[in-house]
């Protein structure tokens, strides 16, 4: 193989040894370099970059996967099992704790077929390579150095996109990582082969993709590319429809457009919610790295309105056109449940998802006329909705700002914002009453409710429950007197 090496120094670039990795890894990638062994693909880029990555890929020259599988189990106890058994590509993962989120990728190839293997790759940026050996130096056969440091996302061969098609979506995820561009030919090659994104490539690879883009700042830019290359309605064929409704008094936008619009008016909006709010919406969903939360409403931003085409009416009210879509918000909840089970979501970012659109109008019905909140609308709106709370008001924050029709004044928005920054302020109170309430004893709990009342466990003793605990939360009740009284009252 012919080696265009790049001493990493003399790039004003971080080496393989310099960085800050953890012990064992450290171990495991000196115990690699005793074979002819490259590090290759996103661990270098990121590197590179100063990102943090965790998925180590390399490519095994002349060794045997057994023998070496067997080695790295002897030496360091983890796990190793075959991804591709084509290939030969072979996992590793390491049992230390410091460790556990990282993976080693390796894949099998003979000497006679290392340049091809190179060659076979899909980005420039992604095909810069480490010879374990020398961990200093880079091997750039294809300028991805420059590239990265251009922010430009070129192809090694067009053909190559082929190969995979995700890696029509992953032009974009990259350039979005980088905030970058990406080389017009690539975007003209996916939009002449749509046909070969379809349903032989992975929905949990798709997903994995959507996430990282959502997750960075600037996701609105590359989410519009991708729509305009033709492959965002390929992955969300439910978006289709939404083209066919039109603005109308109060969305300057068409349908579709809008619902991208809201990708955009969520991140020039964001910081504008509390503190707290960004470092909760920045924290990851659920135990992986990603999604974040910030992630998920902002895909729920983008199909907040997709039970709207089926719901859509025109009426003429003294004389105008009225747009209604009752009920958008439950078909929407719908829609979403079918989206998720196709793109393998895991279950609790489905049922945030469907949370997020069924309760999407919610924070504004809750003033109606500039009529101060009562305490009871508060409990419910909060109850409801629960930890996506924040989630919520940020998308209803996008929307806001997305809804700028003929009939929307500047005062509106003013408003809309000051109500949202409210309920931000008053679901933390009722963050800190809930937890609170959870180191105090029930002024009432279930049994003596049943005494009381001679019900059995059922529907109807749940709902006098969940009653009673609302009048104790918005202080109609304080003693276990009141919540006796309360109780034969009500029975």
């Amino acid at each position: 193989m012919t080696k265009e090496l790049l001493k990493a120094s003399n790039e004003n670039l971080p080496g393989l040894a310099g960085i800050a990795l953890p012990k064992a890894v450290k171990d495991l990638i000196k115990l690699l370099s005793n074979e002819r062994i490259y590090l290759i693909g996103g661990f270098v880029r990121d590197m590179i970059l100063g990102i943090p990555s965790f998925d180590l890929d390399f490519i095994v020259v002349d060794k045997n996967m057994n023998l070496l599988g067997e080695e790295l189990i002897k030496k360091f106890q983890g796990n190793c099992f075959v991804l591709d058994e084509a290939t030969q590509t072979t996992r590793f993962v390491l049992k230390d704790e410091e460790s556990r989120n990282y993976t080693f990728d390796f894949t099998p190839v003979s000497s006679t077929d290392l340049d091809k293997d190179f060659e076979r790759r899909d980005f420039t940026v992604n095909s810069i390579a480490i010879d374990l050996k020398e961990p200093d130096y880079f091997i750039d056969k294809f300028d991805g150095i420059k590239d990265l440091k251009e922010k430009k996302i070129k192809i090694i061969k067009l053909e190559n996109l082929l190969d995979d098609p995700l890696r029509f979506l992953r032009a974009f995820r990259f350039a979005a990582l980088i905030s970058g561009e990406i080389d017009p030919e690539i975007i003209s090659f996916i939009r002449n082969k749509l046909n070969y994104f379809n349903d032989s490539v992975s929905a949990e690879r798709i997903s994995v993709e959507l996430w990282k883009i959502f997750d960075g700042d600037n996701s609105f830019s590359y989410i519009k590319q991708i729509s305009e290359a033709g492959l965002l309605e390929k992955i969300l064929p439910e978006l289709i429809p939404m083209r066919k409704v039109t603005p109308n008094s109060y969305h300057h936008l068409w349908l579709y457009d809008h619902s991208l619009e809201l990708i955009k008016t969520f991140e020039e909006n964001f910081r504008k919610i509390p503190d707290w709010a960004r470092e909760e919406l920045n924290k990851p969903f659920g135990n992986a790295i990603f999604p974040t939360k910030k992630s998920v409403a902002k895909f729920g931003a983008l199909l907040h309105d997709i039970g709207k085409p089926g719901t859509w009416e025109i009426k003429k009210v003294n004389g105008e056109e009225k747009h209604t879509f009752y009920g958008h918000d439950k078909v929407g909840a719908e829609i979403i449940k079918n989206i998720s089970d196709r793109l393998k979501f895991s279950n609790i970012i489905a049922e945030t998802l469907s949370r997020l659109i069924r309760y999407h109008l919610r924070p504004f019905q809750l003033s109606q006329n500039s009529e101060p909140v009562t305490e009871r609308a508060l409990y419910r709106f909060f109850r409801d909705v629960g930890n996506d709370t924040p989630l919520l008001l940020m998308l209803a924050m996008a929307d806001l700002y997305a809804t700028v029709g003929p009939k929307v004044t500047k005062e509106d928005l003013l408003n809309g914002e000051k109500l949202l920054l409210f309920l931000f302020d008053e679901y933390r109170k009722y963050e800190h009453r809930e937890t609170e309430k959870t180191k105090k004893p029930k002024l009432l709990d279930g049994n003596e409710i049943m005494k009381l009342t001679g019900l059995k466990p059922s529907r109807e003793l749940g709902d006098l429950i969940k009653e009673l605990d609302e009048a104790i939360a918005i202080g109609e009740i304080k003693t276990k007197e009141e919540a006796k009284n309360w109780i034969k009252n009500n029975f």
